[in-house]
Order: structure tokens, then sequence, then C-alpha cells
């Protein structure tokens, strides 16, 4: 039997798929020079897929699958386009038809939330549902940012982030020697009681996948990391990803939710022109006695 967490981890890959068809759903006009067809069934297969793996695992019989499906119609629907569209390409395979993409997804948020409802003695407790309107690939695409353009935002909005020079290549070291901290480094870790060494040797861990294989003493030599993400919407998916990557790994019970109020404030302040696209303040349009007033209303408002 999965930890829980390994359950959630398909369930939120699932909704990350719908956030994907909200963002599509948004900026469809910026996105019309793509092959969005292929793009969204794409998307279809990998939330039907994952929905699939969670309801297995309550599921776990051919005769617990059989019975579910005779008794649930939106069950059996999604193990129909599981099997006979995202699994297979089955010639008797007959897709549903939506008027809209809107109308495709309001659908596809009712499977999700179903499938947690129903196998929530498979989930954690814990567990949120937050949608957001974002897909990591297409925005950076519709904005035009290049990994030299979001390195040099991240710079500007964390200016004063801790660096140590052991996050550094070898090269890099060498390169940027003057920058070298590892003296302060090693006496803050005999002053804190760990060993230095130790904490400068872990890996990142990219996927869960990889810590079936791993013994106790390996995980140990494994780090989980959060990246802010270029936006706020980005930010919940990666603290949500950063959350599961850790309970699985330290077998740990934490989760980030999102803060739907501030989310409103943000899109407020954007269209307003006080923040840009990367949540990146701009006080230079303060000095307009009527946007300021903008900005204070949207920061007061309850």
């Amino acid at each position: 039997m999965k930890n829980k967490w390994e359950n959630a981890h398909f369930l939120i890959t699932a909704k990350k798929c719908i956030d994907s068809f909200l963002y599509i759903s948004k900026n469809i006009l910026e996105l019309s020079n793509l092959d969005l067809r292929e793009r969204t069934d794409k998307l279809r297969q990998v939330f039907y897929i994952n929905l699939v793996n969670v309801l297995d695992e309550l599921f776990n019989t051919t005769a617990k699958r059989k019975n579910i499906r005779q008794i649930d119609k939106i069950i059996d629907r999604i193990y129909y386009e599981r099997n006979k569209k995202s699994a297979h390409k089955d010639d008797d395979y007959k897709p549903r038809v939506y008027n809209t993409l809107e109308e495709e997804i309001l659908d596809k948020k009712n499977e999700l939330i179903h499938v947690k409802e129903v196998c929530a003695e498979v989930l954690p407790g814990i567990i949120t549902i937050d949608f957001v309107p974002h897909d990591k690939e297409l925005f950076r695409l519709v904005n035009r940012i290049n990994a030299t353009l979001e390195t040099d935002a991240n710079k500007i909005k964390y200016p004063n982030s801790t660096f140590h020079s052991y996050q550094l290549s070898e090269e890099g070291k060498h390169v940027f020697k003057e920058f070298d901290t590892e003296e302060q480094d090693r006496k803050n870790a005999k002053m804190f009681g760990y060993d230095y060494d130790k904490v400068v040797e872990r890996y990142p861990l990219h996927s869960i996948d990889d810590i079936k294989t791993m013994s106790d003493t390996e995980k140990q030599r494994y780090a989980t990391i959060v990246d802010n993400g270029i936006n706020s919407y980005e930010g919940l998916q990666n603290r949500q990803d950063f959350c599961i990557k850790t309970n699985v790994l330290f077998d740990l019970n934490m989760w980030c939710e999102a803060n739907k109020h501030t989310f409103e404030q943000i899109e407020r302040l954007k269209e307003i022109g006080f923040f840009d696209i990367f949540e990146i303040p701009h006080l230079e349009i303060l000095k307009d006695k009527d946007k300021l007033e903008d900005v204070i209303n949207i920061l007061n408002k309850k």
C-alpha cells in the first residue's frame, strides 16, 4: 500500500492539469500560434492517468473496480477515459463533446473533487484543492521570459537572500573565491551542533519515485528544495510539491494551502500597474495620488 502522500502526489499532479487548462482559457489569444489541441490532449492524458492511480489505491482488486464502476457514473467515466484514450488509443472510444473549454474545465474540476471525496481514506486529511490559472511553461512563453531574464528578476526581488559558497559548483567556487563563506559556515555549524560536511553533502530530491529504492541511510543524504516561483500561483504549486516530497521522504505531515484573499489583492495590484508580471512592485506609480489611493484601498480591503 502506498504512502498517503504518494497518492496526494497523483491527485495534485491531476489538479495542476486543470491549472494549465485555466491558464490556456484565460490566455487563448496569446497562445493561438501553438498547437493547443496536442497540448490539451496531453493534459487530459496526464489528468486521467493520475486520477486512476488514486482510485486504484482504494479499489485495488478487479471486483472492487467493477463494483464501483457499476454504482458511480463519474468514476466509471474516469476509468473509461483512462482505459480507452489516455492509456490506449481504442478505435471504439467515444469522446465527450463540450461546447467550450470552460465547460470541460468545470467537468474536470467536479471529477477531481469527487475522487478526493471518494478516496478520502487513502489521502492525507489536511490536503486541499486550490485551483490557480497558471502553467509554468506557457506563462514564460506568453511573457517572453528566458532563463537570464528570470534570474535577473529574482535578483531584484530577493536582493538580501542568504548566500553560501557551498551552493556553487566547483568552477564557481574558483571563479567567485572572494565570496567564500566556508569559514563562517563552519563556525555556525559548530555553534549550533551540526556537522557542516554532512549538511553540505546533501543531494536535491527531484522526484518521489526515486525514494522507493532508497535505504533509510540514503534518505538522510537527500534534501527537498522549495522554489518561490515566478509569481504567487507558481509559488503555491511549488510549495505544495515541496510538502509532498518532504512528507514522503521524511514521513512528515505538512501542507500549504492558498490564501485566496491575498491572490485577489495581488491580481488587483497588477491591474493598476503596482505589480508587474513578476510581482515586483513599481513604487513610482504612487506619485499619482489616484493610484496611491487605489493601492491603499486594495491593501486595506478585508
